[in-house]
């Protein structure tokens, strides 16, 4: 079953379990939102054609995450002119899960266990790059994991790693998915095995030291605030100067 939407004055033809980007949409990422501009839909051997649009159609769509486009880059001259401009431009957009399609030719819904699970991972992420610290993302990879905390652990909370100098969001972020999700876990952390972690990050990451993670983790986790702040001041982007 298929069926042709129209959003961001462009029409698109959706399945349900496709995936696609348009326009940017106001909504929340997890978030089901519903198109009626239907203008035609397909079912097997049978379709409808709206005029314009398909009376008693819609389709459900999950927002799996907001984002921007690469970067557009715009350069003008003119000989002799001693005239140049450059402009750059990041269109946004909106990242959907096709979950279901309804019209008076049926209806057909697909499975929206992964997509949702996906929009879960974009939430913690921008949770970590809005500052609110990493127990999110590290309960929700716990929960992929289909693991539970014991003894414990089940009460410990998941500490923010970015107050680590050196250790931005996305480092972060691979450190809670390796197991390091706390200060304890980093100070108790080998130099090789958190340089193992970029490494599997890919070579964007790999370039980064983690020559002083442990030892700052370690004042982090003893509450020793004073004392990072002081050893802090004394790198630069988390390596000795």
């Amino acid at each position: 079953m298929y069926a042709v939407i129209k959003t961001g004055g462009k029409q698109y033809r959706v399945a349900p379990g496709e995936k696609l980007k348009v326009e940017q949409i106001p909504s929340d990422i997890g978030a089901v939102i519903t198109l009626e501009q239907v203008l035609a839909v397909g079912h097997g051997e049978k379709s409808l054609v709206g005029e314009p649009l398909v009376d008693g159609a819609s389709v459900s769509l999950t927002v799996l995450n907001q984002g921007k486009h690469k970067k557009v880059r715009i350069f003008k001259m003119r000989r002799r002119k001693h005239y140049r401009k450059s402009q750059g431009h990041r269109q946004t957009y909106t990242e959907l899960f096709v979950s279901k399609i309804s019209s008076p030719l049926g209806a057909e819904e697909a499975d929206a266990t992964e997509a949702m699970a996906y929009a879960q991972s974009r939430r913690d992420r921008l949770a970590i790059a809005q500052g609110e610290g990493t127990a999110a993302l590290a309960a929700g990879w716990d929960a992929a994991r289909g693991r539970q905390p014991e003894g414990d652990e089940a009460g410990a909370s998941t500490d923010d790693l970015t107050k680590v100098e050196g250790i931005g969001p996305k480092i972060a972020e691979h450190l809670v998915a390796a197991g390091f999700s706390t200060f304890a876990a980093v100070a108790a952390a080998s130099q090789e095995q958190l340089q193992k972690v970029l490494d599997d990050a890919g070579p964007r990451f790999s370039v980064h030291k983690p020559d002083t993670w442990a030892e700052q983790a370690a004042l982090a986790a003893a509450g020793k605030w004073d004392e990072l702040k002081k050893l802090k001041d004394e790198l630069d982007g988390g390596k000795r100067a």
